[in-house]
């Protein structure tokens, strides 16, 4: 089959969802399919062609590279100036991702057109329930998603989870002698729990001696974070697994979470998880076992839970072991197979 992941824009450092995109497209390709990623430079309209340049001025300002991304992740890029300038027609199947897309996919009127859904995208952009209802197949990335979608009266074809490439993703250090250090990922949208992130960390400084904090981000934090917390702007994947298996606890503060990479990576390296309820993680972890679990936004509580796994070897050791184990249970191959029966089952 010849397949075309469509992204909102081109993507320079590829993350989150954009990167579980290349990755698909890269097991696609191992499976001896023809897998593209169609990244438009422009969408329809003024503002977003502005909201472009302020982008890539942002990118020159903190230093991403113009490189395309396809070296790294083995998939094909593709990158016309606007969607009708890629020849949807040529694909055997076409997959919107992103609330974004799924118009423009839509309005290109393919026969086996499908939409990707790695998230509640309802909290960071308009009109996504109405992307829900367009005439094409939807797939999900968790099951609490599917459920979501099919509560409001839109099939759903199955599910594709996330995974962790082991090869990528492992631990060295074992947990019980890990030092008093703590890992978070850090974004600025609401969505992700930045000020629940910071005031854990202040409350776990407060009652955790020498302790210790890494945060991996995107570009340079727009919050103020305290002196003593070492900052990671887009850590190579050697690096990142360097900070995961040198970190005792993994703090995730979502709100609400698709699925949830770095609480997942995080386990990949034994790193004990210490999460929100953000409904993702649930797909892999449970709480109480494989990981501790409070209300959304409660700071005091995941700061108590973190401190917890902390100062106890014995549960973080428990904890973090349970968490290794239920991360293994997935992989990217699998993932990718079904994607590709999805994509098969195609009238």
């Amino acid at each position: 089959m010849r397949v075309a992941f469509v992204l909102p824009a081109p993507v320079r450092v590829p993350m989150g969802g954009a990167a579980v995109v290349f990755r698909h497209a890269a097991g696609l390709g191992a499976l001896g399919h023809d897998a593209t990623v169609i990244a438009p430079k422009r969408a329809p309209g003024v503002w977003p062609r502005v909201r472009r340049l302020a982008v890539v001025a942002r990118d020159l300002a903190h230093g991403v590279s113009a490189s395309r991304p396809e070296a790294a992740f083995g998939a094909r890029v593709e990158e016309p100036e606007t969607l009708a300038g890629a020849d949807l027609a040529a694909f055997d199947a076409v997959i919107a991702t992103g609330h974004q897309t799924a118009p423009w996919v839509a309005d290109a009127a393919h026969p086996n057109a499908f939409y990707f859904l790695q998230g509640d995208e309802r909290a960071i952009g308009e009109g996504v329930e109405a992307t829900w209802a367009l005439p094409l197949r939807r797939f999900a990335v968790s099951r609490w998603l599917a459920d979501l979608v099919e509560r409001e009266g839109h099939p759903v074809e199955g599910v594709v989870p996330n995974a962790v490439d082991p090869d990528d993703m492992y631990p060295t250090t074992p947990p019980a002698d890990r030092a008093r250090r703590v890992v978070a990922l850090y974004h600025r949208h609401p969505v992700k729990g930045p000020d629940t992130l910071v005031e854990a960390l202040d409350r776990l400084k407060a009652s955790v001696p020498g302790l210790e904090a890494s945060v991996v981000a995107a570009r340079p934090p727009s919050h103020r974070l305290p002196d003593w917390v070492g900052v990671h702007v887009r850590p190579s994947r050697e690096r990142l697994r360097a900070l995961y298996d040198g970190a005792a606890v993994c703090l995730h503060t979502s709100r609400v979470e698709g699925w949830g990479l770095v609480p997942m990576e995080a386990a990949a390296c034994a790193c004990a998880v210490a999460a929100t309820a953000s409904r993702g993680p649930r797909e892999f972890l449970t709480p109480g076992e494989s990981m501790l679990e409070v209300p959304v936004g409660d700071a005091a509580g995941l700061a108590e839970s973190a401190r917890s796994l902390l100062v106890d070897p014995d549960l973080r050791s428990a904890v973090a072991g349970r968490g290794l184990e239920a991360v293994r249970q997935f992989s990217w191959a699998d993932s990718t197979r079904r994607l590709e029966a999805i994509l098969r089952s195609a009238p």
